[in-house]
């Protein structure tokens, strides 16, 4: 039996899988507008985008679960 998992560490997992997110969007941006530049290749740059947009409603989910969490009230 596994224990039952709080929300804070269900919106900390969220938290941690932005992370790597956060910090590799804007790399595959700056890397997409060289391509752009040089080939004239829209992919990778779409590619950075939607991973950028993938972070931010991620860190949001995060966020909202920690504070639903923190401001809750028991009903116990």
């Amino acid at each position: 039996m596994s224990p039952k998992k709080t929300p804070v560490s269900k919106g900390l997992k969220y938290l941690g899988l932005a992370l790597p997110l956060l910090f590799g969007a804007p790399i595959v941006v700056t890397i997409g507008f060289k391509a752009v530049a040089k080939d004239n290749s829209y992919l990778i740059l779409i590619i950075g985008i939607l991973l950028a947009i993938l972070a931010m409603l991620v860190t949001a989910k995060g966020v909202t679960t920690i504070m639903k969490s923190l401001f809750e009230k028991d009903e116990d």
